[in-house]
């Protein structure tokens, strides 16, 4: 069976299912889930958790181990962390294989923090969702975020202003787990009721995610005003330049590599897994391909280059005052 995030709430007070798969790339909602989940099962019984983190050479025999019975508790909740979505041919073989008989002492808990178009549609997948319940998390995008907000602070008797949600969502860049903090620490210091934009500028603090591949997507998207934003914010938290030029010379060498592979003839599914680009991100690598050319990204790989000297004192100039100029060509 299938169920939306917002709907597992009520499908767990119908009954708890023997199977739960979660799989998104919300982070915060896919751990609300498990959360959900985790306490639905303590207050029938299921005392006992086991964690087992899928990883490079994990041992797929360690999860029928998991299932022997153990001497303090009959009931279990196996907590299976497969963070790629992709468990292998064994992986998927075990698992499809615990979907045929599951314990009905057992609870497994399978967790995916990607989850793309090939791991919605395999068959472990399919076997796990007939067994079980089966939760699909979709990214909240920016035209949902505002909503997102508005609902979340309701749940804390909390009636913010129209011009509050605008700030939250431009300053929190869709960042839900920067964004739950900062909606409980108002609801701590400034309690149910109205919530004005003063109020929000005394306690919320700038959350969003200045980060090197924050910076990296804008400029493959062109976005000159966030992008001089994220940039400006990498500044102040001196971030080492040479993190964040390795992060900018990755993804321009992945938009490069994909432009190369289509004009050679390569069709572009083969050549986004070839490269390890995730569906959510394909769309801002082909788009950029598109974009930006060759020309545009020989420019930008010089530029990179002639910071990198920069920062090293090998060439003249402000190395973030040339970031700033690289925004600047690539969104032109």
């Amino acid at each position: 069976m299938q169920v939306k995030s917002d709907q597992l709430a009520g499908s767990l007070k119908r009954g708890l299912a023997p199977i739960y798969l979660i799989g998104g790339e919300e982070p915060l909602i896919v751990l609300e889930c498990c959360d959900q989940i985790r306490q639905a099962a303590k207050e029938q019984g299921f005392v006992e958790r086991e964690l087992l983190q899928v990883e490079a050479g994990f041992d797929w025999s360690s999860l029928q181990q998991a299932a022997a019975p153990s001497l303090f508790a009959t009931q279990k909740i196996i907590d299976l962390r497969l963070r790629t979505g992709k468990p292998g041919t064994q992986g998927a073989k075990a698992l499809s294989e615990w979907a045929n008989a599951p314990d009905p002492n057992m609870l497994l808990m399978v967790s995916c923090e990607q989850w793309d178009k090939s791991s919605r549609n395999s068959k472990w997948a399919a076997n796990l969702a007939k067994a079980g319940v089966r939760v699909d998390i979709w990214p909240i995008s920016a035209r949902d975020l505002p909503r997102w907000l508005e609902q979340r602070m309701q749940q804390h008797g909390m009636q913010p202003e129209p011009e509050v949600i605008k700030i939250l969502a431009d300053r929190l860049e869709g960042n839900l787990l920067a964004a739950r903090q900062e909606i409980d620490r108002l609801a701590l210091i400034k309690g149910a009721g109205a919530v004005t934009v003063d109020d929000v500028m005394k306690v919320v603090s700038d959350s969003s995610r200045f980060d090197a591949f924050a910076l990296a997507e804008h400029m493959l998207t062109g976005n000159l005003r966030d992008g001089l934003r994220v940039a400006a914010g990498l500044k102040r938290m001196d971030t080492p330049l040479p993190l964040l030029l390795g992060a900018l010379l990755r993804e321009f060498k992945v938009v490069e590599a994909f432009s190369m592979a289509v004009r050679g003839g390569e069709n572009e599914t083969t050549a986004f897994r070839r490269l390890n680009v995730w569906q959510n991100r394909q769309h801002t690598v082909r788009t950029a391909a598109r974009r930006l050319g060759t020309l545009k990204l020989f420019d930008a790989f010089k530029m990179i280059s002639l910071i990198d000297r920069q920062c090293k004192g090998r060439a003249a100039g402000d190395p973030w005052q040339s970031i700033d100029s690289l925004l600047l060509r690539l969104s032109a």
